[in-house]
């Protein structure tokens, strides 16, 4: 007894923030304002649940989301990070609550949620429907991640969804408690509990992975392009980013940005301007808004484009270096693409290129492809070992160098439709999608057949050696029935041992009670016994 009221004082304290201590079997009706309260809780929580899972799969395009918003604000920070954390916190608070709510209704207890947790499920409420709206408007590229990570969470949420309703049935078999209320349609949660229940059973028809493939039938590990080099452990586009791409990753080849500089020659540069990854505010303070390509090759060679990495740890790598490496950093400088070429094609690498056109008015705006493809062939590239197309937003044109890798290749962004791969291959192309740097993603892609992929975190990619996980159809479906079959039996005993309770419960309430008595009147009787047993008739 004194433990169970220890516990019921602990939820009503956490819940309410009423510290007295409760009675555990006391039963306590609940005001309507209250259960009001309870069905916003539970939607806070499905509100906070989605957004902070869609920012957790987000996780690929972390940089990305700094990036945009570098861009829009002008000041670098871990933007990602924070939203993530944020959704995580709002999650966390609203689970917690809905943990104490529902242990409020298995004790029988009153539900009295305190001022300040109904601020704070508002505040919660909002946040996450503040970011929910900002992805939409500010970073809609990050809800095709929610869709593709169904592919891989799906059948696992299923399994999860299953356990957690089978758990809670002991819970609705016994009633709601003190959430009951007659007269409401909605009163008999048993109903909606086994609708959703059924619809958990027959969920996996509509779910579709390419994790689920036979395990002799799994295609070969997709090769790796390096995205601009290693950029998670070295500046982008930098002589030390190939570097350790090449050497320590080992990848298969390098995807980086051209551009013409104003004088006519090819550099490796991604952004439109030189402000990111840069110190042109400092070399040229007037001129640090100007477009990259207005530069001559000589005024670009004045740029430090490695201190930025030092100073704004953009993946938080830089505690891992040495200070030697630390000095090796500080000392890079912008490549031209002929200098990049001759150490890639050293390695005996692939090259994949995203070629920018400069904009209006620059001496070579419409012949910034011709000269690209005379610089490549002066580079000693075979003209048979050159292939190239148009992007599919057509913002540049993609040059795939073969000399190394003779495939019919098709770039792809990761929004891609898996069956699209399969298709792709089934027409003897091969594909690569980029950018794909996490695990999980890349055993999509791994499962779905892409022959390549281009990430920025190849140093991971690399030391995966097998899909994280891999079904085949067939076991499967045996784990289907299995979950199906147990929860099914497992309910079904909960509810026919709850429902003898109440039975036997009801039986026991219609019995007549023992006569009770206090001390004094006990004593009266136990006098006037006496006097009944002394007297002689």
């Amino acid at each position: 007894m004194g433990c169970g009221t220890c516990c019921s004082s602990c939820v009503t304290c956490c819940y309410g923030c009423r510290c007295k201590k409760q009675k555990m079997y006391q039963k306590e009706p609940t005001k309507f304002m209250e259960r009001l309260w309870f069905v916003l809780i539970l939607l806070t929580f499905l509100v906070t649940l989605t957004n902070m899972y869609l920012w957790l799969v987000a996780q690929n395009d972390a940089q990305h989301v700094d990036t945009h918003v570098w861009s829009l604000l002008g000041f670098w920070f871990w933007y990602y990070t924070v939203l993530m954390s944020l959704s995580c916190a709002a999650f966390a608070y609203t689970a917690f609550l809905l943990i104490f709510a529902l242990l409020h209704i298995s004790l029988g207890k009153q539900l009295r949620l305190h001022i300040a947790n109904k601020i704070g499920i508002l505040l919660s409420l909002s946040v996450s429907v503040g970011l929910i709206v900002l992805t939409t408007l500010v970073f809609p590229f990050l809800w095709h991640f929610f869709r593709q990570s169904l592919h891989f969470t799906g059948p696992f949420l299923h399994l999860f969804g299953i356990v957690t309703l089978t758990a809670l049935s002991w819970y609705v078999a016994g009633g709601l408690g003190t959430l009951k209320k007659r007269g409401l349609p909605v009163r008999d949660i048993g109903l909606w509990y086994f609708l959703l229940l059924a619809g958990l059973y027959i969920a996996p028809v509509f779910i579709n992975s390419p994790c689920f493939v036979d395990y002799d039938k799994l295609p070969e590990k997709p090769l790796i392009f390096a995205h601009r080099g290693a950029e998670e452990l070295a500046p982008e586009n930098t002589e030390i980013a190939f570097e350790i791409a090449l050497n320590e990753c080992n990848v298969h080849g390098i995807e980086t940005d051209i551009r013409i500089s104003y004088d006519g020659i090819p550099y490796v540069f991604h952004d439109n301007n030189l402000q990111r990854t840069t110190n042109v505010n400092d070399v040229f303070p007037l001129r640090h808004r100007e477009p990259s390509d207005n530069f001559t090759m000589e005024e670009l060679r004045e740029l430090n484009a490695g201190s930025w990495f030092l100073s704004k740890n953009p993946y938080a790598t830089v505690r891992e270096l040495s200070e030697d490496e630390k000095t090796s950093y500080r000392s890079q400088k912008i490549m031209t693409m002929k200098e990049m070429f001759s150490l890639v094609l050293r390695y005996n690498r692939t090259l994949l290129l995203d070629v920018r056109q400069p904009p209006a008015g620059h001496p070579f705006h419409h012949s910034w492809m011709n000269v690209t493809l005379a610089n490549i062939l002066e580079a000693g590239v075979h003209p048979d070992d050159l292939e190239y197309w148009q992007s599919q937003d057509d913002e540049y044109n993609v040059v795939f160098i073969k000399t190394y890798d003779q495939r019919e290749m098709v770039t792809l962004y990761n929004d891609v439709a898996f069956d699209d791969i399969k298709a792709y291959k089934e027409q003897n192309m091969t594909t690569n999608v980029w950018t794909v740097n996490t695990g999980w993603f890349f055993s999509l892609f791994w499962c779905a057949g892409s022959a390549s992929v281009t990430s920025s975190s190849c140093q991971r990619l690399q030391h995966i050696e097998q899909p994280y996980w891999q079904l085949s159809p067939a076991h499967y479906l045996i784990v289907w029935i299995l979950f199906d079959a147990v929860s099914f039996i497992w309910v079904l005993i909960i509810f026919v041992i709850q429902i003898s309770r109440k039975h036997k419960g009801k039986r026991y309430q219609n019995e007549e009670p023992p006569e009770r008595y206090n001390y004094r009147q006990f004593m009266a009787l136990e006098d006037m016994n006496h006097a009944q047993n002394g007297v002689v008739l």
